[in-house]
């Protein structure tokens, strides 16, 4: 199993100097990577529970790896039609120049509609701009200058982008828990990093992705990511885990996101005492992860950062030992 840690970047953590000391916390303690949140700009319905400042994901990446030396820098996840397709195969492209194989974006629809109306793109074409900006990415990077593409939201011919990554691509590891995202996965991406499924849930996407691989004889390099719900190390078992009722959604667009997996005493998974920590990794490496992106602050948590270097230093020293 590989562990990456999410690093926050907004609210009380929207601050560079703070960023750049988690971020080099977390490669100090031999953490795989670090990833950012992505969102441009917050529709001021959603600001109370995604509050400023915020740092663009992006941006972060890069500072970040001149910053450091080892830790891979990445996006969770990275909403794809939020930018230019063309530049930002450019960018990418650039980015790895100083990093080879150190920036990995996990890729996205989105779901904030007053942020897509901010930014001028349709909502409902969402999901097709993704699968053809993940296909033009594929292509840019693996074709000799100069490109043509022909698409509909990406239309280029006789373009030179000038640099390439190394090794074909920057890898892109689609999010998304629904059949639509598998397919995705399967067939435009490098990997598969969803929203906390339940184990019996990744076991049965991660068989369905290799099966529509296999169908398609697709066969480069593919990773079975996961991305965490918030989590701490506790120092002592609870026993007064209560399943929350199901909460009446103020808004539609906010049920992209599901039910936290729960061991069956009610306990959320990722949060618990170490040998509870090392079930639960040891849980879904069996149910087929590879990598796991953890997560120990949320926007509605009130850690401060020295309490989140804490969590960190713990868990790498702790539970990452004893799971293979």
């Amino acid at each position: 199993m590989r562990f990456g840690v999410v690093v926050p970047s907004y609210g009380r953590y929207g601050n560079p100097e703070l960023l750049l000391r988690l971020i080099r916390t977390a490669e100090r303690l031999g953490y795989e990577g670090a990833w950012f949140a992505d969102h441009v700009v917050v529709p001021d319905y959603a600001v109370s529970w995604m509050p400023s400042p915020q740092l663009e994901p992006l941006t972060c990446c890069l500072i970040a790896m001149g910053a450091t030396e080892r830790i891979h820098l990445g996006v969770d996840v990275l909403v794809a039609p939020y930018r230019n397709a063309v530049l930002l195969a450019k960018m990418a492209a650039s980015a790895d120049g100083f990093g080879p194989g150190r920036l990995v974006l996990g890729i996205g629809v989105g779901y904030l509609e007053g942020e897509f109306d901010a930014l001028g793109i349709p909502y409902e074409t969402r999901g097709a701009m993704t699968d053809e900006y993940l296909e033009f990415w594929r292509h840019v990077w693996s074709t000799p200058d100069p490109v043509a593409f022909r698409g509909t939201f990406v239309d280029v011919e006789a373009v030179h982008l000038a640099v390439k990554p190394a090794a074909g691509g920057v890898p892109l590891w689609v999010g998304g828990n629904i059949d639509r995202a598998l397919r995705r996965a399967a067939v435009l991406g490098d990997g598969w990093h969803p929203l906390w499924p339940t184990p019996e849930r990744y076991r049965s996407a991660r068989a369905h992705i290799t099966e529509l691989r296999e169908a398609g004889g697709i066969d480069r390099p593919f990773t079975f990511s996961f991305s965490c719900p918030a989590g701490s190390v506790l120092d002592r078992p609870r026993t007064d885990w209560e399943v929350p009722a199901p909460v009446a959604l103020a808004r539609p667009e906010y049920g992209y996101s599901p039910s936290v997996p729960r061991a069956p005493d009610g306990r959320p998974r990722f949060t618990g005492t170490v040998e509870q920590l090392i079930e639960d990794v040891e849980l879904f490496a069996e149910a087929g992860v590879e990598h796991l992106t953890l997560r120990f602050w949320t926007s509605a948590a009130d850690r401060s950062p020295e309490e989140l270097e804490v969590q960190l230093e713990r868990f790498a020293t702790e539970v990452v030992p004893h799971c293979s």
